[in-house]
């Protein structure tokens, strides 16, 4: 084998080109013929079968005609059916399979009826037709067929083998027919043998032809010019004269294209040294740090961008692994999910937060890719990220915006429907109960009438630290809007524990709110809804504390009241 190979390789462009075209063309002749034998097999093997079925078919319908004279009873007359029939050409076999339904009604019949074999009896239980290739008993190649006799509903015209009454859609029996397949398996073998003796001179008529044409071919256009060209070369080589250029074949565009080439080689080193100078700038000036790494996850190189932003130089870290850059926040679990990405896709990007060399915390968008070698093996990670912490704080910032009232900072609307909505899903799972606060201020406007506007604010900001320090961390109190408030007390035992958030809520509103030089007291006018007793959905929970928080206004005010 190692010989094989080694002749392979000294053997010339020429020959291999010769062998190559020889071979398929080879393998195209041989896959052409094989192609064309197995269509002329299943042609031939299926006109055997349609004859073996025919004769069957044949068969049946003579029992049919039989039946339908009266005459089916006679066992002679059956028997002189099938002598009549098995005098026609290549029939080495013909009977009648009687089925359990026939047998059952009238008898087992003549000896010679009842099933012989596996393929009879699978073709009465089953009702399909069935095939089988075999040898007779003097060796000659032969087909078989056994079609089953269907009853039907009216036995005139169908396959009913021996009488009309029996249950429509059981096999009554079946026909086998063997046939002989000699003249047909001879004629195939003669076609065969034509084909390959006509395949075989075309292809050496071809094999000819091409393997001149394609000769001259290579010779011309390629042996010639080459040779030329690497006389060229050899003297550019041996007098080590960069400024010479081979001569470009105008007559052959291959082979002069190759010298075109080669005259741009030193031309394309001093493009690429240019270029490489180009990507040092780039290196050196990018906005994003540049971090690479050798396979060992050692640092080789950084940009001044690294620098910037990590406040590590260039000598801290070559020679150490990025980790050092590691904040804390993220766990292992995500690191290994990162590196299975690498490994598997070749890249991985998103945010991650590291630390700076003071110690200070940033979020940073992280890209990592891989670089390598001619055997796809990793010899490189490069890393590019940036700066993103004030691009998260101002998230953060939109974030608080959008869910939080900007004047108290307590959660607005939004928050405390979608809050509360889970409350009530999770209070109706585990049997809990919720209460609902509807808090309305006592005559604020005339604070902000008297006092302004500005005065109204710092007044809503000092009621909204009071209500905090009245309920638990995991209740939510929300504004409403103008001077309105509510509160969700999640998992309350009893309605009393909403009585007594209620009561704490107006005893800290009894002491004065100092607002510039003045103190002020205002009070408010709280409507209670328990859920689910007196609701189970939001909108309706909050509709009935707002009902009780009215009803608190016109008792007198500076009090609460539940629905009812």
């Amino acid at each position: 084998m190692k010989d094989l190979i080694n002749g392979w390789r000294a053997t010339g462009v020429q020959e291999k080109l010769h062998i190559l075209i020889q071979g398929t063309l080879i393998i195209l002749f041989f896959a052409l013929t094989e192609w064309m034998l197995d269509r002329f097999d299943e042609q031939v093997d299926r006109a055997a079968e349609v004859r073996a079925e025919e004769t069957a078919n044949g068969l049946i319908n003579g029992m049919n005609m039989l039946m339908l004279t009266g005459q089916i009873s006679d066992p002679e007359n059956r028997r002189m059916l099938l002598s009549k029939m098995s005098q026609s050409r290549g029939i080495i076999e013909l009977r009648i399979v009687r089925g359990r339904a026939v047998v059952e009604q009238f008898g087992p019949g003549l000896p010679e009826e009842a099933p012989v074999d596996d393929m009879d009896r699978e073709v009465l239980s089953s009702g399909r037709t069935l095939f089988r290739e075999l040898t007779d008993e003097n060796g000659r190649p032969a087909l078989r067929v056994v079609v089953p006799f269907i009853a039907k509903q009216d036995f005139r015209g169908t396959n009913c083998m021996l009488c009309h009454i029996t249950e429509a859609g059981s096999v009554n029996g079946a026909a086998s027919v063997t046939i002989d397949l000699s003249e047909e398996l001879a004629q195939l073998a003669e076609i065969e043998d034509w084909m390959w003796i006509g395949h075989a001179a075309l292809q050496v008529l071809l094999l000819v032809v091409i393997t001149m044409f394609v000769r001259m071919v290579i010779v011309r256009n390629i042996t010639r010019p080459i040779g030329n060209l690497q006389q060229a070369m050899a003297e550019i080589q041996r007098d080590m004269n960069l400024s010479r250029r081979a001569d470009v074949d105008t007559n052959n565009p291959d082979i002069g294209e190759m010298a075109k080439n080669f005259n741009l080689l030193v031309e394309k080193l001093e493009h690429a040294n240019e270029r490489l100078q180009l990507f040092v700038k780039m290196f050196d000036n990018s906005g994003e740090a540049i971090v690479i790494t050798d396979a060992q996850l050692r640092i080789i190189a950084v940009n001044p961008a690294f620098y910037t932003i990590t406040q590590y130089t260039e000598e801290e870290v070559i020679g150490k692994n990025p980790n050092i850059l590691r904040s804390g926040r993220q766990d292992e679990k995500f690191y290994q999910a990162m590196w299975r990405a690498i490994n598997e896709t070749g890249m991985w990007q998103g945010e991650i937060w590291n630390r700076r060399k003071s110690g200070e915390i940033y979020a940073e968008w992280l890209s990592i890719g891989t670089v390598k070698n001619a055997h796809d093996e990793i010899i490189n990670y490069i890393a590019l990220f940036s700066d993103i912490t004030k691009r998260k704080e101002a998230e953060a910032r939109i974030e608080h915006l959008a869910h939080y009232d900007s004047l108290t900072h307590l959660p607005n609307r939004a928050l405390f429907s979608d809050r509360l909505r889970h409350a009530l899903l999770a209070g109706a799972r585990h049997n809990k109960k919720s209460a609902l606060l509807f808090l309305d201020l006592d005559k604020f406007k005339s604070v902000n009438d008297t006092m302004g506007h500005l005065a109204g604010d710092m007044l809503l900001q000092s009621v909204a630290d009071r209500l905090r320090s009245c309920v638990r961390e995991s209740d939510t109190i929300c504004r409403q809007g103008g001077d309105e408030f509510m509160i969700l007390l999640a998992e309350v035992g009893v309605a009393a524990d909403a009585e007594t958030v209620a009561r704490k809520i107006i005893a800290a509103m009894s002491e004065p709110h100092r607002i510039g030089d003045r103190d002020l007291v205002i009070t408010f006018s709280i409507g209670i809804s328990i859920c689910p007793d007196d609701a189970a959905d939001d909108e309706t929970l909050i509709k009935h504390a707002d009902d009780a928080m009215y009803a608190a206004k016109e008792s007198g005010r500076n009090n609460y009241k539940f629905f009812a």
